[in-house]
């Protein structure tokens, strides 16, 4: 009887240490599924969050009349013949009809992170506080500092968050690499003497930039912000991130702001720096029934029928920019080659200035106007040429707001061989110090091209199968001849 009863304690003890020790087996699975479904974001409450924040953004209009179709890309730019994945209309869109459709919460940028204590703190830090000009000393290019870093803040929060309703797309965009910075010593040697020269080091101190102006923010003090995340964030934003223009009615009160399109559909569509080809995101509040909707369009610029390439549009790169941001060229790119700004010296910064009014009725509204960038052929851009006139007539006096009406002659480059309007001499003048300035930059780009190449690093590149070698000889090529072809255009208009 004691026997049947120790028996039976014995079994009673053996089933509790079984459950017990199931239940802990299986409490350990539960954390590290749970773990498992963090680290991936595919976790059922992360999911169904995502799926409903989707099912919202398309209630409210989300629309992307795109489709995914492989296309046969020609060999160009030192880049093989190959297959890629373009984004193209699957319906006819007519003038004037959104193609993309996205509502303003759907974005990932400053003024829309969920972060409502970073978007407060990094507002301030970058408009109201202007810290990038006071305390890190930057004053060139300070607006493009400000859009990159009101973009990189929420990218890397969102990025951090296992359960961002963007996850799907954050991990896509994952192996996203900046091309400049992957460089080896050997390969940045080709880029010497060229208009991109020191590209590597620009983005260098942008990843930097990233890095340490983000301990400013409560967000990433507890795990500041590492050199790997703002590379990867900076890659990102240099490839996927895209200029949105407010609405009509609020230019005049409102800049232009940066965001990310965090949709999976948004990753494959092609660049192309053709403004006419390419079409930029903008602002609307637009009217569904009763109910207004504050979206994002890309809006047909003309009837575009079912099939046709939808690009967006990078900025205003050359080919040999595209290249150090990109890794890739672009055929028939209308940005031409050169970062040389010559200022005129009526050019005033204020807006106010009678110069500068007069400027503004010619387009020449900021100094990019001045950049002397030239095509494959070695003719200057027609806004330089038509900007660069504009300035000289009012350098030297000869301003007349009769200008206005000779757009098409102000834009004309070679100049006619022969004015014959009574200020032929003005024009005339004005052709050869026009002339002047072009010449001496391509002889002076053309003569450092050839003193920074030594003949062993031209073989070793030239017979190079790596396909980053390749790409890289080809830009230093296109330079070469393009600066070769302006040189011999601007000597035949001074003879």
């Amino acid at each position: 009887m004691a026997m049947a009863s120790s028996r039976a304690t014995l079994l009673l003890i053996l089933c509790l240490l079984v459950c017990v020790c199931s239940g802990g087996v299986a409490s350990s699975q539960a954390e590290a599924s749970s773990d498992v479904c963090s680290s991936s974001g595919s976790c059922t409450s992360s999911s169904s969050k995502a799926k409903e924040f989707w099912a919202e953004m398309r209630r409210q209009g989300l629309k992307l009349n795109i489709k995914r179709k492989i296309v046969p890309e020609k060999p160009y730019g030192g880049l093989p013949a190959r297959n890629r994945t373009a984004m193209v209309l699957s319906d006819d869109v007519f003038y004037g009809r959104a193609i993309i459709k996205i509502p303003r919460q759907a974005l990932l940028g400053l003024e829309t992170t969920s972060d409502k204590k970073l978007r407060d703190q990094a507002s301030r830090f970058l408009f109201e506080d202007r810290k990038l000009e006071l305390t890190f000393n930057i004053t060139e290019n300070i607006e493009d500092y400000t859009h990159l870093l009101s973009v990189a803040y929420p990218l890397i929060a969102e990025n951090r968050d296992p359960n961002s309703v963007f996850r799907e797309w954050l991990d896509a965009a994952r192996s996203e690499k900046l091309f400049a910075l992957h460089l080896t010593h050997r390969q940045l040697k080709v880029l010497k003497g060229t208009t991109v020269e020191g590209a590597d080091e620009e983005m260098v101190f942008r990843r930097d930039l990233i890095e340490s102006t983000a301990s400013n923010f409560s967000t990433f003090r507890k795990k500041p912000v590492t050199r790997d995340e703002a590379a990867w964030a900076l890659a990102v934003i240099m490839r996927h991130a895209r200029i949105v223009h407010p609405h009509q009615d609020a230019r005049e009160a409102r800049d232009p702001r940066m965001h990310l399109f965090p949709l999976v559909e948004l990753l494959d569509i092609a660049m192309n720096p053709e403004a006419g080809t390419a079409i930029t995101f903008q602002e609307e509040i637009i009217l569904d029934g009763k109910r207004e909707e504050d979206v994002v369009l890309q809006i047909a610029r003309r009837d575009m029928p079912k099939g046709e390439e939808v690009f967006v549009w990078p900025g205003r790169l050359s080919n040999s920019e595209m290249v150090a941001r990109h890794g890739f060229p672009v055929e028939s790119n209308p940005i031409g080659i050169g970062r040389n700004v010559s200022i005129p010296a009526a050019w005033r910064e204020s807006k106010n200035t009678k110069e500068r009014r007069e400027f503004d009725l010619y387009n020449c509204s900021n100094l990019e106007a001045f950049e002397l960038r030239l095509s494959p052929r070695g003719y200057p851009m027609r806004n330089f040429v038509r900007c660069y006139r504009v300035g000289w007539f009012i350098t030297n006096g000869w301003y007349s707001p009769g200008l206005k009406s000779r757009i098409r002659e102000l834009n004309k480059w070679p100049p006619p061989s022969k004015y014959t309007k009574d200020d032929w001499l003005s024009w005339t003048q004005a052709d050869a110090e026009i002339n002047r300035v072009i010449l001496d930059y391509c002889q002076h780009m053309r003569q450092q091209l050839k003193e920074t190449m030594d003949a062993a690093t031209a073989d070793d590149f030239r017979n190079s199968k790596d396909p980053v070698d390749r790409v890289l000889w080809s830009l230093r090529s296109e330079e070469s001849r393009t600066f070769k072809n302006c040189v011999n255009v601007a000597k035949d208009i001074s003879h």
